[in-house]
């Protein structure tokens, strides 16, 4: 969908956070004055800052080959509602790290300027201004964009210091998830001719009857496998290479030919009858014993699931604090 922009990306794209104050109305409510489209806590979000951004999303679509929305559309009124969002949690994201006592290090502010240009232009002033003119950028709104993006993530570190995870909590999760996550499944070596005669790409009791008269020159040629493979299987993925497949006991593979695969019992068996699947018609060979599952243990994977846990957790802090912020912002903003 057109400009589809998320938040997120919105958030990223330019943070114009100049400040100026608001008056307030009755009640302590303020009041948006003109040439403004809001007023957050002690900054107005100006019209000058909303065009700027809305004419970046716009142009940071276009050059992904998206058209711009046309006036009055339901696409450019989705679009200037997450613009404003974004500019508004700007704002707070701002003045929650000023008050926090947050520094922001002009320094990696001009790093990260450095870093993208020398990744975008090799270093390149003019085609470092193509690129600003193709986003719609200018570069003191990717200075800004740098210093909300430290500001932020400052903030995110500050508010989940103190978020851990137990050992308890990681081995509960290892509990929950060793059969899907932690355990590979079993697996075996298998070979296959699949016959699919017409109507192609349609299993029918033809490809199973074809199946079996190629069933007979495999049994009376079996030296012959891989020369009978390359002339009959319908596979284009391993009709050149024997027929081969390592097939793994997992959903990743049709059921019937699982199954089928599976239940040989011995190398070098083959499948008798046919076995017909979704595709056509099987004849499938052992080519391997059975490799049994493999279940990971705690201990080698204990790191991989606090990281994980710990990251989740830190995440809904902070947005629990993020909700409890903007709510906060209810009653000293207007739009």
């Amino acid at each position: 969908m057109r400009n589809a922009l998320s938040i997120a990306l919105l958030l990223v794209l330019a943070a114009l956070l100049m400040a100026a104050c608001g008056g307030s109305g009755d009640g302590g409510k303020p009041t948006v004055p003109s040439g403004a489209v809001a007023v957050v806590g002690d900054q107005t979000i100006t019209q000058e800052q909303f065009d700027r951004l809305y004419d970046s999303a716009v142009a940071q679509g276009e050059a992904n080959g998206q058209k711009a929305p046309a006036a009055g559309s339901a696409e450019e009124k989705t679009l200037k509602q997450q613009v404003l969002q974004a500019l508004v949690q700007n704002a707070e994201i701002a003045q929650e790290a000023k008050a926090k006592g947050i520094k922001v290090d002009d320094k990696k502010v001009q790093d990260d300027l450095k870093a993208l240009k020398l990744q975008c232009c090799q270093n390149k002033d003019a085609d470092f201004k193509k690129y600003l003119d193709q986003q719609g950028l200018t570069e003191a709104q990717l200075i800004d964009q740098f210093t909300l993006r430290q500001q932020a993530q400052a903030l995110y570190d500050q508010i989940t210091k103190d978020v851990k995870v137990t050992d308890d909590e990681a081995q509960k999760q290892y509990d929950k998830d060793k059969a899907t996550k932690f355990t590979t499944a079993r697996s075996r070596k298998v070979a296959h001719i699949l016959l699919d005669v017409a109507p192609k790409g349609k299993a029918t009791d033809a490809d199973c009857k074809k199946a079996e008269e190629v069933l007979k020159e495999v049994e009376a040629n079996p030296k012959d496998w891989k020369a009978l493979v390359k002339k009959y299987s319908a596979d284009p993925g391993s009709k050149d290479t024997g027929g081969e497949y390592t097939i793994t006991d997992d959903q990743n593979w049709d059921a019937d030919f699982r199954k089928a695969s599976f239940a040989l019992a011995n190398t070098g068996d083959i499948t008798d009858p046919p076995v017909k699947s979704q595709f056509g018609c099987h004849i499938i060979k052992a080519l391997g014993p059975i490799v049994a599952a493999v279940e990971k243990p705690f201990d080698s994977v204990k790191k991989q699931i606090v990281d994980q846990l710990l990251q989740q957790k830190k995440n809904d802090v902070a947005t629990k604090w993020f909700e409890g912020a903007q709510k906060d912002y209810e009653a000293k903003s207007a739009y």
